[in-house]
């Protein structure tokens, strides 16, 4: 304690202030930052369209008018999540985990009824995970579901403050690496009570941080149909303390749906967008290719122009116009005799080397450099991503 008021004290006669320290003043201190202060680097779980998001130890809000496929895009993410590779499904290689180990998923779920809660986990998320045959050990079907990856939690039927106390003690039983809560509305007996819900917040954050997960909550949007109009008192608090925020919407003359970043603590805003089969799966939609998803104009337009590419890398023997590259060659002179790159390091060499002006764009050829099994990206140090060369099948 003595050798903390003597570095306050210091600390208070260079700014040419009185050296009283109080203990409010010391456990102040605490939480200063300076240029040499320790900072954990912030550690993302997903990638959507290119750009990082849910960060570990945060908070993410996602939101958007009633039946814009909010549910559905967390099935997304669970899925993305907790698949056996990280590119099992991510709705057409527009949404993938970052790391390749799958995560531990906790689904909160005080909207809907038991039966729905299961139907969208068994019959949803795991179409998207592409399930693969094994025999039930009770003999009952033919495939097994990956309950050791899910923490599923029906609580509709118990009240505000069982839902906010069994949501404490399951983060901190279970560890996941992400936390949803469908919808955060359930846990305030009032939405428009500013205390409640700055309380609720601030106990989602304490727990985000203490546990080292993302927390995502789900609230509808007011009538208005504003992206930043959140319900209630607990949406203005969410909008304030939420790391970022995505808002769902759906076209119902094109059946079109768009996930949109629209707001980032560090990233500019982006979009996703996508169309759903009749097996209930998503298709990424040739929107992505665009900065908007409101035109879709013909591949052709949206592309640029094959002959603009740097020709040496271009492979004529391949018939996929949007794909030509000669893709080991390409990624190989981009790393040279470096075995890793970092991500953004890779990005500019590559872009700079083909002459790909659109950065989504690159995105796709560095998935399907990924798929060929070209290059791995892989967690380095600090939780920065950086992209390794493998060596030829």
């Amino acid at each position: 304690m003595n050798q903390e008021a003597d570095l306050i004290g210091g600390a208070l006669q260079q700014a040419g202030e009185p050296t009283t320290i109080t203990p409010e003043l010391i456990k102040l201190d605490s939480d200063r930052i300076t240029s040499e202060s320790e900072a954990k680097e912030e550690v993302f779980l997903y990638r959507l369209c290119g750009t990082p998001c849910f960060p570990r130890g945060d908070l993410t809000t996602v939101t958007g008018p009633a039946k814009s496929g909010k549910t559905y895009f967390v099935s997304l993410l669970m899925a993305a999540g907790a698949s056996v590779k990280p590119s099992d499904n991510d709705g057409g290689q527009t949404l993938v985990r970052i790391r390749e180990e799958p995560l531990k998923v906790l689904w909160y779920d005080t909207e809907q009824s038991r039966y729905t809660t299961k139907r969208v986990l068994v019959d949803r998320v795991g179409k998207m995970i592409s399930l693969t045959p094994n025999p039930s050990p009770k003999g009952e079907g033919n495939m097994h579901f990956p309950d050791e990856r899910f923490f599923v939690f029906n609580v509709r039927n118990r009240s505000v403050q069982e839902r906010v106390e069994y949501l404490t003690q399951a983060i901190e039983a279970y560890r996941p690496d992400i936390c949803i809560i469908d919808g955060i509305a359930d846990l305030l007996e009032d939405i428009n009570s500013g205390p409640a819900s700055l309380e609720v917040m601030q106990r989602l954050l304490a727990m985000a941080i203490t546990y080292d997960c993302n927390i995502t909550s789900i609230i509808h949007l007011n009538r208005s149909g504003e992206k930043q109009n959140l319900r209630g008192w607990i949406g203005t608090v969410m909008v304030q303390k939420s790391y970022e925020l995505f808002n769902c919407n759906q076209d119902n003359k094109s059946s079109l749906f768009t996930v949109e970043l629209t707001f980032s603590r560090r990233y500019r805003k982006n979009k996703m967008c996508f169309v759903i089969d009749d097996n209930g799966l998503p298709i990424s939609s040739d929107a992505n290719w665009q900065s908007d998803c409101e035109q879709q104009t013909s591949k052709e337009q949206r592309m640029q122009d094959k002959q603009s590419f740097n020709q040496e890398f271009i492979d004529a023997a391949v018939a996929d116009q949007y794909m030509p590259w000669n893709f080991r060659k390409l990624f190989a002179t981009a790393f040279g005799t470096t075995a890793m790159l970092g991500y953004d390091d890779l990005e500019h060499r590559v872009r700079e080397l083909a002459n790909i002006k659109q950065k989504q764009y690159y995105y796709r050829v560095l998935e399907e450099a990924e798929r060929l099994r070209i290059v791995r990206k892989e967690l380095i140090k600090n939780g920065r991503i950086g992209v390794i060369m493998l060596p030829p099948s």
